[in-house]
């Protein structure tokens, strides 16, 4: 990868485009809390010129009410600030996955590129103008895929830090900005549901970010369930790309423990906005593109082992466990490996019983 210098280094100094991305909205059945985005939106430094909300079809009779809320408190925004908002309603559900990914595969066949949030992503007043002036310095580095907003950091890096974004190879889709060339290239709308082009989630290139996304391909493939975030993040990955995320979050999600939430459905957990700052407008870049070393060296084979072994009820089958021990260099790992594979078979071997996917 071209690691120079970026060209600029602060984002004060980066001109703003004449045409500003539009901002796409995701939102569905949770009207409460799109008012709390909107409301966060209405208060931006830099207010976005255009929104394109989507919103998918009805569930079931008792989701058309609440549809038609969120529509309502659409149309009140744009009347209110005179701000247009296009509404796309979709006739039937598509699902959270294929809603978004044709939502931004829509979007960005006319746009060159979008600000993106959804119904539970409350941006604080610097976040438009951040995002814009983001894809603005990155719009050429073709390496790059994405720009976020929300910081997830590796508690290895966490101490290291002197930059307000860093370089990293996961994707945070709490508040991201991207390109149509970026979205085009990894071309997930014509992709399957579950598509991994590591194909099994044990091929996963493992590293301090990485070693969780992971796990949570694991449990995609096991429970055969999607997830447009993992895709997302495994696509980039395979083309080599690199996401610019900030070291303080400038999102909040307030989606945890929602009735209607698919991912965060229990209490919220203390990490979720821990790096969050109301206040924070994030300046200061990354001096080049090359990944910190915390975040790009491959797990060693007893990292990784150990890793797998503390993930609760995780097994390995025969295929998986066979690959691993494979590609394992020291004895110590494959005796974790071992003793991971015969601990854990009671529990493949009750799904296998059971008829589910091991």
């Amino acid at each position: 990868m071209n690691s120079h210098v970026n060209s600029a280094t602060c984002l004060d100094d980066v001109l703003l485009s004449e045409k500003l991305p539009p901002l796409v909205l995701f939102a569905f059945v949770r009207p409460e809390l799109l008012k709390e985005v909107l409301t966060a939106i209405a208060q931006q430094s830099l207010l976005p010129a255009k929104i394109i909300a989507f919103i998918d079809g009805p569930r079931n009779v008792d989701d058309k009410p609440l549809i038609e809320e969120c529509i309502s408190l659409l149309e009140e925004f744009s009347t209110s600030i005179s701000m247009p908002v296009d509404i796309v309603t979709r006739r039937y559900n598509l699902g959270c996955d294929q809603n978004i990914t044709l939502g931004l595969t829509e979007v960005l066949s006319s746009h060159d590129s979008l600000v993106y949030l959804e119904d539970d992503t409350v941006p604080n007043r610097h976040f438009y103008d951040r995002m814009c002036r983001l894809l603005e310095v990155y719009r050429d580095r073709q390496e790059v895929c994405s720009v976020s907003a929300y910081a997830s950091l590796p508690a290895e890096l966490d101490t290291k830090i002197d930059r307000d974004f860093i370089v990293s190879n996961r994707v945070f889709c709490l508040g991201f900005g991207i390109w149509s060339d970026r979205w085009k290239e990894l071309d997930l709308v014509n992709k399957s549901d579950q598509y991994n082009p590591f194909n099994k989630f044990y091929k996963i290139p493992a590293t301090s970010q990485t070693k969780m996304t992971m796990i949570n391909q694991f449990w995609l493939e096991k429970n055969q369930q999607t997830d447009w975030v993992i895709t997302f993040t495994l696509a980039a990955l395979y083309h080599h790309k690199v996401h610019i995320i900030p070291t303080t979050s400038f999102t909040y999600n307030i989606g945890c423990g929602h009735s209607q939430s698919k991912t965060y459905k229990g209490k919220e957990e203390a990490w979720v906005n821990a790096r969050y700052d109301a206040e924070f407008c994030p300046n200061h870049l990354p001096s080049s593109l090359e990944l910190p070393s915390e975040l790009s060296l491959i797990l060693t084979d007893l990292e990784l082992t150990d890793h797998l072994l503390k993930q609760k009820n995780l097994w390995l089958n025969p295929s998986a466990f066979l690959y691993l021990l494979k590609n394992t260099k020291s004895f110590n790992s494959g005796v974790i490996l071992t003793k991971l594979f015969i601990t854990r078979l009671p529990l493949m071997l009750r799904r296998w019983r059971s008829g589910l996917p091991v």
